[in-house]
């Protein structure tokens, strides 16, 4: 009776053994599965990651308009469009840019009687801002901190004097902060600009070398909240008078994932600016049939109020 119990029990034991080598097994195999599969995930993150983006390209445009009618009449269009195609130790970026403002010179006058007359309208459209830019650039990453670039830029704005300036420009930068909050980085290089003035400058050459600092700055101050700053400036080597700074800082103001508003002040200084032509009056007021050569402002400001969508 006792030994009946004796071997039932060891069956039973050797049973439960057996059963609890099997969930052993079975967990173990679980377990290398499931730590297979974090492994695996891990490694696809930064993978799924990188090629997010090195896939594609990214564009932004931007539009700004103003339109006033009735007593005065004056238009203001504006276009900007980046594109972009971000990889994982380079970086290939185009901007393209256009502000152009025309005016409505609108002149009144009567005619017939003081009791009896009719008003005739004469308005007159006439440029009175324009200004375009392109701008190609390409970025290589030596190290984390290190960048070696190229690019060239073309601009016109034939009222600052510029018809057509082509810079050509190679160089390295400093990545100083990297991160996805807050970004500043500079660039030094040297450059070679060809330059054609609406009323060329005796004293200037056409084109010359040059050297060029840059600063570009990203702060995220809220989550739909983004300040930028860029600086250029640029430097002709053969006149060291010219000195020429474009400073552009904007506010970027998220709708949502594809819509925002920028609000931008861009400022154009040339210590030696380019010359325009003016009619030489004499001291009563008679016109000579002359003009002479005056420089014109080292400053001009851009305030636009943008419209952004991100594709």
């Amino acid at each position: 009776m006792f030994a009946g119990w004796r071997g039932k029990g060891k069956a039973d034991g050797c049973a439960l053994l057996a059963q609890e080598k099997w969930r052993l097994s079975m967990a173990s195999r679980w377990s290398d599965r499931a730590a297979m599969i974090l492994v695996m995930s891990l490694a696809a993150g930064p993978l799924s990651a990188q090629a997010a983006d090195t896939l594609g390209w990214k564009y932004t445009a931007k539009l700004t308009a103003v339109w006033a009618a009735g007593n005065s009449e004056s238009s203001t269009f504006g276009l900007g469009s980046t594109l972009r195609k971000p990889g994982a130790r380079s970086e290939l970026k185009f901007d393209a840019s256009a502000v152009r403002t025309d005016t409505g010179i609108r002149t009144r006058r009567a005619i017939g009687t003081t009791t009896a007359f009719r008003v005739e309208t004469e308005t007159n459209r006439e440029k009175t801002a324009e200004a375009y830019g392109v701008r190609a650039r390409y970025d290589r990453n030596v190290s984390n901190r290190l960048v070696l670039f190229t690019g060239v830029d073309w601009m016109r704005n034939t009222f600052a004097g510029i018809d057509s300036r082509t810079l050509l420009a190679v160089g390295a930068g400093s990545v100083w902060v990297a991160r996805d909050n807050f970004r500043f980085k500079t660039d030094y290089g040297f450059t070679y600009t060809f330059q054609e003035d609406v009323v060329q400058n005796p004293f200037l050459k056409a084109s010359f070398p040059g050297v060029r600092f840059t600063w570009d700055l990203m702060r995220r101050l809220t989550q739909t909240t983004q300040f930028e700053s860029v600086l250029i400036g640029d430097l002709n080597i053969d006149s060291t008078d010219d000195v020429r700074f474009d400073f552009t800082n904007s506010l970027s103001l998220a709708i949502n994932s594809n819509f925002a508003l920028r609000p931008g002040l861009q400022l154009l200084w040339r210590n030696d600016p380019a010359l325009t032509e003016i009619e030489l009056f004499t001291g009563g007021g008679t016109n000579t049939g002359q003009k002479v050569r005056v420089p014109l402002q080292k400053l001009d400001s851009f305030f636009t109020m943008a419209l952004v969508v991100t594709l």
